[in-house]
């Protein structure tokens, strides 16, 4: 169960930490042409010569359950698809565990009160072990943990910011992809997302995480009214709108926007060509991937292919 555990983490944690008003900034804002704004869906199908019909659906990972949806138009794309393509291949719970387990702790046998002083990596440390709601939590002892790369702690913050039951994307759509007997793929592998917390200084990260505990633990609303909003963008599927939204709101880390996002929705390109020369892919990825100028949309239409919005929110 521990494995599992991590691994869903794991999965999830670059694309809640490009959500996380305090995990990172972009370079400058972003602010999209109204002329070249993309319509509002979350589900586009891509097409071009030499590939099988395939499908590109936004996800925003962890969602509370009263707003989570999954349309009778994604449910039909789902059913013209042979294999689910997520970030990362999450058909092997247990290998992603172990692989996250050993790839999760800082270089150097670093923790985290070796990035902070006493009295706020005191303040982390209680509010990990007597306040958090996330009941990963109670599943890992503190002390397994402080090792981690700082970033990957964050990414438990964001339990506390959702009220109520939730709901995760990838889980839903893996258990739907069973049903159907789809066959799984990922666009990275854990140690590809694991290298990208490499890029950020532990610092910077362990910074980041102590701002987002003191929100909390100050009951700052502003971290959870602006994930609302993110949230309502989602719903809205504006997917432009959530990279301008979250450039506005997020502060300074180092290298952030071009490893979080940049570098990996590049690196997807070729292997979205590739999975769907084979047969039709369902591709499910954060939301944050798929809109803005460096999006994926965008750039699997500047290598020539019709990317078409198939449920357009008003």
């Amino acid at each position: 169960m521990q494995n599992r555990t991590s691994a869903l983490w794991l999965s999830w944690s670059l694309s809640l930490l490009f959500l996380l008003s305090t995990a990172c900034k972009t370079a400058e804002k972003v602010q999209i042409d109204p002329s070249q704004r993309l319509e509002n869906s979350l589900l586009w199908e891509i097409k071009g010569k030499g590939i099988k019909t395939s499908y590109l659906f936004g996800t925003i990972h962890m969602i509370g359950e009263k707003d989570y949806s999954f349309s009778e138009k994604a449910e039909a794309a789902l059913d013209k698809s042979k294999r689910l393509v997520l970030e990362i291949d999450m058909s092997n719970m247990m290998q992603m565990g172990m692989q996250m387990l050993s790839l999760a702790p800082m270089q150097d046998g670093k923790k985290l009160k070796d990035l902070l002083p006493a009295e706020d990596y005191e303040l982390i440390k209680t509010y990990f072990t007597e306040e958090a709601t996330n009941p990963e939590l109670k599943m890992m002892p503190f002390s397994m943990i402080e090792g981690w790369k700082p970033m990957l702690l964050q990414s438990f913050l964001y339990q506390d910011m959702i009220e109520g039951a939730t709901k995760a994307y990838e889980m839903e759509l893996m258990a739907m992809a069973k049903k159907r007997n789809m066959s799984f793929g990922g666009l990275e592998t854990i140690a590809d997302q694991m290298n990208v917390f490499e890029k950020i200084p532990y610092k910077d990260q362990a910074q980041a995480l102590l701002e987002g505990v003191k929100g909390l633990k100050n009951g700052d609303e502003s971290g959870k009214t602006e994930f609302a909003q993110l949230v309502e963008l989602y719903k809205k599927a504006d997917v432009d709108g959530l990279i301008e939204s979250s450039s506005e709101q997020m502060e300074e880390m180092e290298n952030s926007e071009e490893e979080l996002l940049i570098k990996r929705n590049n690196n997807w390109i070729p292997l979205i060509k590739e999975f769907s020369k084979k047969e039709a892919c369902f591709y499910a990825v954060g939301a944050a991937h798929l809109g803005g100028p460096h999006g994926v949309i965008r750039l699997l239409r500047k290598e020539g292919y019709q990317l078409t919005p198939i449920d357009i929110k008003n």
